[in-house]
């Protein structure tokens, strides 16, 4: 049976754009250089393990919510469309 503990993706947007994100538009207080509290969640941003991707050497994080599985969820949708690109 699956067990709910957090939500991560993974992420090329760069880390500046990220903590600017969290800082600056959330301001998420942040707890450690790498762990904030927003909306009773807590945020983790840490290096993708495979960091790099083959040939174009773009740099991926692994941000992760914990805490409440709906605002988890919707922390992270606002994410994605936050950093959404159409191309313009």
């Amino acid at each position: 049976m699956f067990n709910y503990s957090s939500y991560k993706i993974i992420s090329a947007v760069p880390l500046s754009d990220i903590l600017s994100y969290l800082n600056n538009e959330l301001s998420a207080l942040k707890l450690s250089d790498s762990s904030y509290k927003y909306n009773g969640l807590e945020i983790k941003i840490t290096p993708y393990l495979d960091n790099k991707l083959p040939n174009l050497g773009i740099s991926r994080h692994t941000i992760e919510a914990k805490g409440d599985k709906a605002s988890a969820e919707q922390f992270l949708t606002d994410f994605r469309f936050r950093f959404l690109s159409a191309g313009g």
